[in-house]
């Protein structure tokens, strides 16, 4: 309207005598200039004002992120889902660590890939024990139940899932009711299978909390537990790979790593540490492994201070896949466990994140993970005595003694609940994630 205004002006002297015509125009383009600029001035503050904000927010603090950022923004990266199912048309198997075993938002991403009908394989996972593994697929495969039916029969698995009362990750329940849901409506040949790679155990050769606690040991703190998850995922996949040679493995963390860092001396540790490692050494041009974002599994800091997870925000990037090698990334300092280790020097530091892994997905921010525990219903009044019996087993805790902590238990094991992320993790780890990445970028 300024530009207008004044442009009338200009034209209504042009009557005037020439002296004062152009000492009028000199001096209407000078109050034209002026308000020109002025409103231009205007303008920006008030149209700019929105990204102020946003313009704050991505400030470089620091130039060492600069590789990280320019690597994100100046490639095309295919989508998690796609990326995934890309490996499967160069490798058999694709191991996926996934991130802390509740968090659902990561099975956004397995379920995405497994309802794909280019995804023709079975999945092998790390929860549920070995032992499981023809009832797991007598329900996946079963496609006449009724809702009622499938609710009950899955529930009687869950409740074998583990050595305790009940494995409280919801994901892995929602895993197992979805996978029967893709199943049902596809040909026997094309109908996708779930195999537990965990070691063996049974409720039934169990009666004594004395008993439990002993096998609960060897299986957990035994050294070659993920050796002989390895060993279980070898054996189902040579009885079926000439049906679906494609294998998703679901390993949590560690157990998907494909090499495992020299943090003790040999012989003092296992020649073969970890499942990922053990599949990866049997069959190396065939396996391929992809490490979701998360952060260091012993404290909670993300990785390397943050410059990760940091640039990542600052070139807004999602939802993506990429390959490691000779990448930032990949080339980075791999510090997301033994951090203990690391301090002492017993570690070696020099092991980037491209020797632990092949490739890399980042889906959603660390801040936008979903703890989801409980199983509804998982135990009903019909078989609470079978919920006292495996709580005095494996918490050594009966009505007599603790009915309060019962009862409380009780509640919690049937009751879904999304956790917020600094109850789950028991600190302020939001607070420290955001100071991390600010440490980069503001």
């Amino acid at each position: 309207m300024v530009q207008f205004s004044n442009l009338n002006n200009a034209m209504e002297t042009a009557t005037i005598s020439k002296n004062e015509a152009s000492l009028k125009s000199q001096t209407s383009r000078r109050n034209f200039f002026i308000k020109a600029c002025f409103a231009l001035l205007m303008m920006n503050f008030i149209f700019g004002g929105s990204n102020s904000k946003i313009n704050a927010q991505t400030i470089i603090k620091n130039d060492s992120i600069k590789p990280y950022i320019n690597f994100l923004e100046n490639n095309t990266f295919l989508s998690t889902k796609e990326y995934i199912l890309s490996k499967f048309e160069t490798n058999d198997i694709v191991i996926l660590s996934e991130r802390f075993h509740h968090d659902m938002s990561q099975y956004d991403v397995i379920l995405d890939v497994v309802k794909d009908e280019r995804f023709k394989g079975n999945i092998y996972t790390e929860v549920g024990h070995v032992n499981l593994y023809e009832k797991f697929n007598k329900f996946l495969t079963n496609s006449s139940f009724t809702k009622e039916e499938k609710e009950k029969e899955l529930l009687n698995i869950y409740r074998d899932l583990c050595p305790s009362f009940s494995w409280g990750a919801y994901n892995y329940y929602y895993l197992l009711s979805e996978v029967w849901e893709i199943n049902k409506n596809r040909k026997m040949e094309d109908k996708i299978m779930i195999f537990p790679l965990d070691i063996p155990f049974d409720y039934n050769d169990i009666q004594t909390y004395r008993e439990r606690t002993i096998i609960y040991w060897q299986i957990f703190n035994g050294g070659y537990r993920d050796q002989i998850e390895g060993m279980n995922f070898i054996n189902f996949y040579e009885n079926v790979k000439k049906e679906k040679r494609e294998a998703l493995v679901i390993l949590n963390t560690i157990h998907g790593y494909k090499k495992n860092p020299t943090w003790l001396p040999l012989p003092t540790r296992p020649l073969i540490k970890r499942t990922g490692e053990f599949i990866n050494k049997t069959y190396p041009d065939k396996t391929f492994n992809i490490y979701i974002n998360c952060c260091n599994i012993e404290n909670f800091n993300l990785s390397n201070n943050g410059i990760i997870d940091a640039a990542f925000e600052y070139a807004k990037k999602d939802n993506i896949g990429f390959d490691l090698k000779d990448t930032p990334i990949g080339n980075t300092k791999f510090d997301l466990f033994f951090t203990e280790d690391f301090a002492a020097g017993n570690y070696d530091a020099n092991i980037n994140y491209n020797y632990i892994f092949d490739g890399m997905i980042f889906y959603k921010p660390l801040r936008e993970m979903v703890p989801k525990i409980g199983i509804p219903n998982i135990y009903s009044e019909e078989n609470y005595d079978m919920f006292l019996k495996r709580v005095a087993i494996t918490l050594n805790k009966t009505l007599e003694n603790d009915k309060e902590f019962i009862d409380t238990i009780f509640k919690d094991v049937n009751t879904v609940k999304i956790y917020p992320l600094n109850e789950y993790f028991g600190s302020d780890v939001e607070s420290t994630w955001n100071k991390q990445i600010e440490k980069w970028i503001e």
